[in-house]
């Protein structure tokens, strides 16, 4: 028997589980079924309507503008841009990124508040890494982005999940789950929340809950994790102020990406916060730094100005196919569901009446209609009860959203009759 024989008779078939570290395993590999993105759903419709997935629309992206920073760093800079550019990324790029937030929030950052990261869901990779212990309670919220609590549920760690209401998460489910744990020994670490235009629900934490948080917090020496991803895509009214802003970073690690504001494939993020932390987030970082090409070259698009004239025509185009899908649901689908129009970001949060929400989306995919499922985003998919549906408004056209109502009205009446 030659060696490949050999290893063929040793390894083919043998399950993944009995080789899987434990974070693994929670992660469900050696599971006999496929993982799939929740807005993946076959279709053989023609005309498919994307409302899946939270992706810029793709006409808008400056490519060109792009185009003509990255050359200019390879012109230019080449020497630098070609070798590794350590744990907090590239400089420049830093100094910009506080220089806007200084402009944007009055205040008082500087480069050693950010650490650079490949994405934003690589910055929650590397505060869950450097904060959290097997066994340490983190509250997240419920719904939420599944990425992050996946990352801390990695790190074998206890997640408590949060109800959200129309003003953001719930205080005092927060404080009950904090003197719970506390009662029991346990070390609460962090919560984690999406203040603005929150994923899924769009809803945005009014500026007394936000106080309201940070003072619950603090006592108790509770970190508090807050995305920023959306909050740049206000529709008419900023946002109200930060958590970082309101409490000076004290205790606040602010993550913030370009994959929404720009484009997803830059896969450019970082964390913001006090030079104390981010010095800690550098110590348990090990892929040598981001792309000191592309850090570089954003540096270069930032300092040009063209993102400010950019995200303000993202804020116009965004609150028009938002209006539009919401007018759409109103006018033919108005006993079928329940929403709340969000005043910004990219999605919206919809309700099922009197059917299964898995049953509609099915039903919707045969209409050529690609939706989120809401369990996906709920840790504990049977707090869901089958009830909800994201539909992500950013990639779609403006015409195919108008045509929504209508189609998920069919897929309603497929199921209720």
């Amino acid at each position: 028997m030659d060696a490949r024989e050999t290893s063929r008779a040793a390894w083919e078939g043998a399950p993944l589980s009995e080789l899987a570290s434990e974070t693994a395993l929670i992660a469900g590999v050696g599971d006999a079924t496929d993982g799939e993105w929740a807005w993946t759903l076959p279709s053989e419709h023609p005309d498919l309507i994307p409302l899946g997935g939270g992706i810029p629309d793709a006409p808008t992206i400056p490519s060109e503008q792009y185009r003509r920073a990255l050359n200019a760093v390879l012109d230019e800079e080449a020497d630098h841009a070609m070798v590794y550019g350590g744990w907090m990324g590239f400089e420049g790029l830093r100094e910009g990124l506080a220089n806007r937030q200084n402009r944007l929030e009055g205040l008082d950052l500087d480069a050693d508040n950010f650490i650079i990261h490949n994405g934003g869901s690589a910055a929650m990779d590397n505060i869950a890494r450097t904060f959290v212990r097997a066994g340490d309670v983190v509250i997240v919220e419920g719904p939420s982005f599944s990425g992050f609590v996946e990352t801390i549920q990695a790190c074998l760690a206890e997640i408590v999940e949060v109800p959200v209401d129309d003003d953001g998460i719930s205080l005092e489910a927060v404080a009950a789950a904090i003197a719970e744990a506390e009662a029991a020994g346990k070390t609460v670490k962090m919560v984690y929340t999406i203040p603005d235009y929150h994923n899924p629900t769009g809803v945005t934490m009014s500026e007394a809950r936000r106080r309201a948080l940070l003072e619950l917090c603090a006592p108790h020496r509770v970190m508090v994790v807050e995305d920023g991803t959306y909050s740049e895509l206000y529709f008419d009214v900023p946002p109200p102020p930060s958590m970082y802003a309101l409490s000076d970073g004290y205790g606040v690690m602010r993550i913030g990406t370009f994959s929404k504001v720009a484009a997803t494939g830059l896969r450019v993020g970082w964390t913001q916060a006090r030079s104390s932390f981010i010095k800690a987030l550098t110590k348990v970082r090990y892929d040598m730094g981001a792309s000191p090409i592309l850090l570089r070259a954003m540096a270069r698009y930032l300092e040009s100005g063209h993102l400010e004239s950019h995200v303000e025509e993202l804020r116009e185009l965004y609150a028009l196919k938002c209006r539009t899908l919401c007018d759409s649901l109103e006018e033919h689908c108005g006993s079928y569901v329940r929403f709340t129009r969000p005043t910004g970001g990219f999605f919206l949060w919809l309700e099922c009446i009197g059917a299964p929400a898995s049953e509609v989306r099915a039903a919707a995919a045969e209409e050529g209609l690609i939706l989120a499922g809401g369990s996906t985003f709920f840790h504990d998919p049977k707090k869901a009860q089958d009830r909800y549906l994201r539909l992500a408004f950013s990639s779609a056209s403006v015409n195919q959203l108008r045509e929504v109502g209508a189609r998920l009205a069919t897929a309603f009446r497929k199921v209720v009759d």
